[in-house]
């Protein structure tokens, strides 16, 4: 009878991850070192539900028409002409 365990880290030929049956002894020594005991749960993928589907993008149109904001809505400033200007750049 095999003792089937997966590895965890490199050991002989076997890379991390897979799964491999040796005699009790072997696995025993590898247990905790190189491998851990097999189990079928954790091999086994899990599969996600299916996701549901994408919004359509909007159209450019669209899009274009949300950024534009008319000219009654944008913010007054106190003074003209200073408004687009950092603190650094305004003259005294």
């Amino acid at each position: 009878m095999k003792t089937i365990v997966t590895f965890i880290r490199p050991w002989n030929r076997y890379n991390r991850g897979e799964t491999a049956g040796f005699d009790p002894a072997t696995a025993a020594g590898l247990i905790g070192v190189h491998a851990v005991p097999y189990r079928p749960a954790e091999a086994a993928p899990v599969v996600p539900a299916a996701p549901a589907a994408p919004e359509p993008a909007p159209s450019f149109e669209s899009a274009m028409a949300a950024l534009e904001t008319p000219a009654e809505t944008a913010p007054k400033s106190a003074a003209t002409g200073t408004a687009d200007l950092p603190v650094q750049g305004r003259r005294k």
